[in-house]
């Protein structure tokens, strides 16, 4: 089933995406303003149980150990999994944006997919974009049964496709002009979420 754009973006016109590292200003927003808050991460296992090997190719691939692959295989499969299950998070953001006034979504999504059809978008970056992702993979590449040189490159590899957990200007931002938020050490959750509140224009509540 085709639906319009126009149509699209009327049906989330109440919903709040938030990209990035964002989790807790999500939460933050959905206790101040009462908001439903949906984590992305958070319904993968539902979308994989879902998935059509036919139409949703890596999200339905059977992998016992993320970490086991190699670092360029790996951030493919991330970006296909991504694309495969953001249809499915359209379907029930539409569904809760229908019972709720307003919902935020947070986490992953498509950006390329969904562009046209948002209407409140930011993305949040922090100091520890993967929250510790790049150090566990690179502990699960030093304690494979490889030669230290193969453990070194594919660390070089690792931090050459992943990057180093910094924040840099997200394609999103590059591409299409959403809003970049940028934390530091000194960043709150709370602070970030009147600046996040204040770029959507919510009203100030504490």
């Amino acid at each position: 089933m085709l639906i319009p754009d126009n149509v699209l973006k009327r049906l989330l016109r109440n919903v709040y995406f938030i990209l990035g590292d964002g989790a807790a200003v999500a939460d933050e927003l959905g206790r101040r303003y009462g908001f439903f808050v949906y984590h992305t991460c958070q319904y993968r296992h539902i979308h994989h149980k879902n998935a059509d090997p036919e139409f949703h190719p890596e999200l339905s691939r059977d992998v016992p150990d993320f970490f086991a692959l190699d670092p360029e295989d790996a951030m493919q499969m991330e970006s296909g999994v991504v694309h495969d299950f953001t249809p499915m998070v359209i379907m029930d953001l539409i569904r809760l944006a229908a019972k709720y006034d307003k919902v935020i979504c947070e986490n992953d999504i498509d950006i390329d997919s969904i562009i046209k059809i948002v209407s409140h978008a930011v993305t949040v970056s922090g100091y520890k974009v993967w929250d510790g992702f790049i150090e566990r993979y690179e502990n699960a590449i030093r304690s494979r049964d490889v030669s230290e040189d193969e453990k070194e490159r594919l660390i070089r590899k690792l931090h050459s496709v992943w990057g180093d957990g910094k924040p840099e200007s997200p394609r999103g931002t590059m591409q299409y002009g959403i809003k970049q938020i940028l934390l530091d050490e000194h960043s709150t959750v709370e602070q970030t979420a009147d600046t996040v509140a204040e770029y959507f224009g919510l009203p100030c509540v504490s």
